[in-house]
């Protein structure tokens, strides 16, 4: 049986605060366990009076909805049947799957392809998958390895996978009419891999971007109904906050993990109010062969982010939380001339902070665009820079 290594929560909203309005036990929280395989937690003050049985009980169904559409294993789930289809076949989705789609599709055009859900059958590969996390794992595939932590995959299976036209989620087709959702699966295949007779199409995985649409999600219930206080975090990598009941100016301070042991157990803090956060790195999900990190995050020539000089983690703070969560993703999955060039192009719409890696110098570098009032650096770097 193989484990691969889930580190706590990236961000961490602080609840024993100096109240100013109300005490401690006006804070009420809510939990649910199990859903994107980790923790949403509903905060709330209990001196707003929200009716929080009906506001949690539709925030667990929309997130239900979501896991059960966007799983790639769930029966009858919208992805799932997606990977399932033949090349070219046309896929009938709920309108949730649909949503979730078309804001992949439009990171993915912002980005460049950095943040590419069709990395399905790459993220199989390298053994990121769920049925990998799954305690009752065994190989069933011919790409398969009895334990991927020890064994990397064969180059044929990476440069097939890595097929430019399988991984052009921009080919990928939606259309609705009258209501009815569709999705047309691109009429390519993998190049064969000799010895192996299996055919191999376009595999989605969109676990980057579903806790994000569910922190969306639980904004909506929110608004409707009349919250103004508290905040909503989905598994501590994607985070609403609204305002803070215990402090005059509504601040929330959201520790900000550190990827690596050397910088500490946090590098910042954020002073943040009514907005999404969205963190991604690469000390989530990975494991390490011979002294090489590899992580769920699948660069541009398919392989795992983690070696070398690189992203070590990205925070969004703005927009949407799904939107984040896809960007948060590809952040990692650039350069370092990237991420500044593409978050200073985007500044009006949301703001960055980044670890960066310098594998040459073995040093760290923090760059971030958010407004100097908005964080503390708790870490010591070797390099800080702020740009526009």
């Amino acid at each position: 049986m193989r484990r691969i290594k889930n580190i706590a929560a990236a961000l961490l909203a602080a609840s024993a605060l100096t109240l100013s309005a109300c005490s401690d036990e006006d804070l009420a929280v809510r939990d649910e366990y199990g859903r994107f395989g980790t923790q949403n937690r509903w905060v709330y003050s209990a001196a707003e009076d929200p009716d929080a049985d009906a506001i949690w009980a539709q925030m667990t169904a929309c997130t239900a909805a979501l896991e059960a559409s966007l799983s790639v294993s769930a029966e009858g789930g919208d992805i799932a049947r997606f990977n399932a289809a033949a090349a070219g076949q046309t896929v009938s989705v709920g309108e949730t799957a649909y949503k979730v789609l078309q804001t992949a599709m439009a990171i993915y055009e912002e980005t460049d392809g950095a943040y590419d859900p069709a990395v399905g059958l790459l993220v199989d590969l390298w053994g990121f998958s769920a049925r990998h996390r799954s305690s009752g794992y065994e190989p069933t595939l011919a790409y398969d390895r009895a334990d991927p932590e020890s064994e990397l995959p064969a180059q044929t299976y990476i440069e097939a996978f890595s097929d430019p036209a399988l991984r052009d989620f921009g080919a990928v087709a939606l259309a609705e009419e009258d209501g009815a959702y569709s999705v047309v699966k691109p009429d390519t295949v993998a190049p064969a891999v000799e010895g192996d007779g299996a055919t191999y199409t376009m595999q989605l995985c969109l676990d980057g971007i579903g806790k994000g649409a569910s922190v969306d999600a639980a904004w909506e219930i929110l608004r409707a109904a009349d919250v103004r206080y508290g905040y909503y975090n989905a598994g501590g990598s994607s985070l609403l906050v609204l305002e803070n009941p215990a402090r005059s100016d509504g601040l929330w301070e959201i520790t900000v993990n550190s990827p690596r042991e050397e910088l500490g157990a946090s590098y910042a803090t954020l002073s943040v109010s009514n907005t999404t956060i969205s963190t991604s790195g690469d000390y989530e999900q990975y494991y390490e062969i011979g002294g090489t990190r590899y992580c769920h995050i699948i660069g541009g020539n398919g392989q795992p982010v983690g070696a070398g000089s690189h992203v070590l983690c990205a925070t969004v703070v703005g927009g949407s939380a799904a939107a984040g969560d896809a960007r948060a993703t590809a952040l990692v999955a650039m350069t370092e001339e990237e991420v500044v060039a593409y978050a200073s192009a985007h500044a009006d719409e949301f703001r960055v902070m980044f670890v960066w890696y310098d594998a040459a110098e073995d040093s760290y570098a923090l760059y971030t665009n958010l407004d100097e009032a908005s964080y503390e650096l708790t870490a010591s770097f070797d390099r800080v820079e702020a740009f526009s």
